[in-house]
């Protein structure tokens, strides 16, 4: 079963809801497409990574809400 999660930028004025957590990186991409930096690119491709995605929001200023 895939999680429904809600992010929010913590920086910006930007949210997506209910998302499968398997597409974060996806719907966050193009909140960073202004960035060059390998770091950046890397966290969000982290996103989708179970293991890794809370330090990955983390990094890119994102805050992370499972759905009820």
């Amino acid at each position: 079963m895939n999680e429904i999660v809600s992010v929010y930028d913590m920086n910006f004025d930007r949210a997506a809801k209910n998302l499968s957590a398997n597409r974060l990186s996806d719907a966050v991409r193009p909140w960073f497409e202004d960035y060059t930096e390998p770091a950046v690119m890397q966290a969000v491709e982290d996103l989708q990574v179970p293991s890794r995605r809370r330090q990955a929001a983390h990094y890119l200023g994102l805050e992370l809400e499972i759905a009820a």
